[in-house]
């Protein structure tokens, strides 16, 4: 009788607990991106939970799915990739290009999961990348500073092989991001820097910063000027420095709608 009297205590108990978790719901005071647009085309779709969270990305040539524990925080990402896009043979590509089913995961293999570990302060510390079928270890720590991520290390088979540096404006905006090569001696050597300009408005992206994608998603505001350059020698015919520029169309709230006349954004 003390054995029942127990196990009833104890369910009543873990149903309170449940009861009295709720749901968070996030990204009330920002619009959510439904479609983005290539070209008149639909480029990429966007599906959201019920905590207005980022659950589903679709297009025709890869598809994610996002998990989230009850904090809100991402746990488990996978991805579907049409591999034939990276084809070496053209005919390949041209037969792609020419597919009309969407990839799914009904008609897809999984390419890759991402598993993210947060610590005590919510803060991202570690993502893994898991293959199918293929034991490698391979994840990336992150390092912070003021609650800022100020480097990435990635990790291959336990050893570093490379990282990534930030630096930011007092808007959160990334201004800077140096990557270095590690070599098996140990030795860094930077590989390339980004460099980047931003306007004064709204960042359409700013409902997917749970995807702990660090720039297009975190930033605060658009990028207008990029500057990419390659610090190591290269061919002559290859541009050391490249430089995009972009241009925007708002709408009344400060949210692009249409980037240098081709890409546009739809919100729900």
């Amino acid at each position: 009788m003390k054995k029942i009297l127990l196990v009833f205590i104890i369910s009543c108990v873990f149903l309170s607990c449940e009861k009295d978790k709720q749901l968070i719901i996030e990204n009330t005071d920002i619009p959510l991106i439904s479609k983005v647009l290539i070209g008149g085309e639909i480029y990429m779709e966007y599906s959201y939970n019920s905590a207005n969270l980022p659950s589903e990305e679709k297009s025709k040539f890869h598809y994610s799915k996002h998990n989230y524990n009850d904090r809100n925080q991402l746990i488990t990402s996978d991805f579907y990739w049409d591999i034939s896009m990276a084809s070496s043979d053209s005919r390949v590509i041209e037969a792609a290009m020419k597919r009309t089913e969407w990839v799914n995961p009904d008609n897809t293999p999984k390419s890759i999961s991402h598993s993210l570990e947060y610590n005590s302060n919510c803060q991202l510390i570690r993502k893994s990348y898991i293959r199918p079928s293929v034991n490698i270890t391979n994840f990336v720590e992150f390092l912070y500073e003021n609650d800022r991520v100020v480097r990435a290390t990635g990790y291959y088979n336990n050893s570093i092989s490379g990282y990534t540096d930030y630096k930011y404006d007092e808007n959160g905006n990334i201004t800077r991001q140096s990557k270095y090569f590690v070599s098996s001696t140990g030795i860094a050597e930077l590989s390339t820097t980004t460099e980047y300009e931003y306007d004064n408005m709204n960042n359409p992206y700013q409902s997917f910063k749970r995807l702990m994608t660090l720039g297009i998603y975190t930033n605060k505001n658009n990028v207008t000027n990029k500057t990419y350059t390659l610090q190591f020698e290269v061919d002559p015919s290859i541009e050391k420095v490249q430089i995009t520029e972009n241009i925007y169309e708002y709408n009344d709230k400060g949210y692009p709608i249409k980037v240098n006349g081709l890409t546009e954004y739809v919100y729900k």
